[in-house]
């Protein structure tokens, strides 16, 4: 009977957690495409330069893949570590992929949205307000 009570307590409290809404979400204004697009931006870059990351640490992982493997084959062991290397290696590498799809993707989507608008060179520290400059625009492989 505790057991039944407690659980029936239990389900009803985590459902009722869950249910629960914020403020804030109800409350945040939508952000405008020069926000937006310099979030993507942000975004692409970041998931670009960790797919980098990966893709730079399988390789150097399959490095050490071929000089433990070397070592282990002369002293006659049995290539345990040589293995899991070459595991994480290609683990890594093959995770680098979709990263990098999502971070084009991503910049793709800011492209768009930045496409016809003026973005701030850089803003007013004091007073936080975009001073905006002259520039042209050449488009190359059009």
């Amino acid at each position: 009977m505790k057991k039944s009570i407690i659980l029936i307590t239990l389900t009803f409290l985590i459902s009722n957690i869950n249910a629960q809404v914020t403020q804030e979400k109800e409350t945040q204004k939508p952000k405008t495409n020069i926000e937006l697009g310099q979030f993507y931006m942000q975004k692409g870059k970041k998931q670009i330069k960790t797919a980098w990351i990966l893709l730079g640490s399988g390789i150097v992982l399959y490095g050490a893949t071929l000089m433990i493997g070397s070592a282990e084959y002369d002293s006659g062991s049995s290539g345990g570590i040589s293995i899991a290397t070459f595991f994480l290696g290609s683990g890594a590498i093959i995770a680098s992929i979709p990263v990098f799809f999502a971070g084009g993707k991503n910049k793709a989507r800011a492209e768009i949205l930045l496409r016809d608008s003026n973005i701030p060179i850089s803003f007013n520290a004091s007073k936080n307000i975009p001073v905006k400059s002259v520039g042209i625009g050449i488009p190359i492989g059009r």
